[in-house]
């Protein structure tokens, strides 16, 4: 091999994930002595010698979960964030958080950042399918990773997340039965895990539903600002939208600040729809039917996913998707 090797290389060659590589050239991690023996005798064949063996072996437990979020400014991870860190008070945890500004390039740093003080795992939703892989598979090298609500499929981590595709099923049905003939919809970068998934169950439903939505769609990023400005487009290009589903809360406010700009009433000529269910969602004008994420259930169930990889388990530890909830209020009634 002229290359260097890599710790995917022994994995391959072991024929184990690069997390059980990890823990067991560590010895931070309770393996199977005979796997051990496999792991090591394939990493001294190949002449893998990372730096990083060295201060595993030397580390201890820092009581301290790292945690990275695409936008702090987005509500719904603020509500993650809060009971994230009341859950891991019960355990004695300390939460170091961070945010990538949905920057692949900053969320590589901040998880360099992370893994140099030493946390005992990782709490991540990375902000690229792509983009954000390479930063997350040297992150599964050093630490136990969880990915939850936005994931890199590639990477070989537990995942906790929402069924999107239903959540979308959910709106479009409940449009369809109070009798809203002409849906479009408004979504986010399709690199990004959460606006692919929501976009994709929209575009299964035009297909079979109503193939003309196909045309009535917009993808940017997830803020009021795009919403705003993407609902303006839609009902400008064609006034006989009745309906426009939106991929986040924050994409559906600003499509709601569309309708009052245009002077289109909501909900009586236009139904409005999100995701996410957000805290102010009760509170818009009118106030925001969505489709609701059990946020407490998603957290507590990453935490446990964690701790288990943290304390050794060597099972092969699960994906997890949670179902999501309608919730009917004023803006789709």
């Amino acid at each position: 091999m002229s290359r260097r090797p890599t710790v995917k290389d022994v994995a391959e060659a072991a024929g184990v994930s690069v997390a059980t590589v990890s823990r067991a050239l560590s010895g931070a991690r309770v393996v199977r002595p005979e796997l051990r023996e496999v792991v090591v005798r394939t990493a001294e064949n190949l002449g893998y010698r990372p730096h990083s063996i060295a201060r595993a072996l030397r580390r201890s437990r820092t009581g301290a979960i790292g945690m990275v979020v695409p936008k702090i400014e987005n509500p719904f991870f603020p509500q993650l964030v809060g009971h994230a860190d009341r859950v891991l008070q019960e355990h004695d945890l300390a939460l170091l958080l961070c945010s990538s500004d949905d920057d692949p390039e900053n969320e590589a740093k901040r998880i360099s950042i992370l893994a140099e003080r030493q946390i005992d795992g990782l709490l991540i939703s990375p902000c690229s399918q792509s983009a954000s892989a390479a930063a997350l598979i040297d992150a599964t090298t050093r630490m136990p990773v969880v990915q939850f609500d936005q994931r890199v499929p590639s990477v070989r981590s537990p995942f906790v997340g929402v069924d999107d595709a239903a959540g979308i099923a959910a709106v479009t049905a409940h449009l369809v039965a109070t009798h809203r003939r002409r849906v479009a919809f408004i979504g986010a970068d399709t690199d990004n895990w959460s606006g692919g998934r929501r976009r994709e169950g929209f575009e299964t439903w035009a297909r079979l539903m109503d193939p003309s939505a196909l045309g009535r769609m917009e993808s940017g990023d997830f803020s009021r600002e795009f919403g705003l400005q993407a609902a303006k487009r839609l009902l400008s290009a064609d006034g006989d939208i009745d309906a426009i589903v939106c991929a986040n809360d924050l994409l559906a406010l600003g499509a709601l600040d569309a309708a009052t700009e245009l002077a289109i009433d909501v909900p009586s000529r236009l139904a409005i729809t999100g995701f996410d269910d957000i805290n102010i969602a009760t509170v818009s004008r009118p106030t925001l039917t969505t489709v609701r994420q059990p946020v407490a259930e998603i957290v507590e169930t990453a935490i446990d996913i964690l701790l288990r990889a943290i304390d050794g388990d060597e099972d092969e530890l699960p994906d997890v998707l949670l179902p999501v909830e309608l919730v009917i209020r004023g803006s789709a009634p």
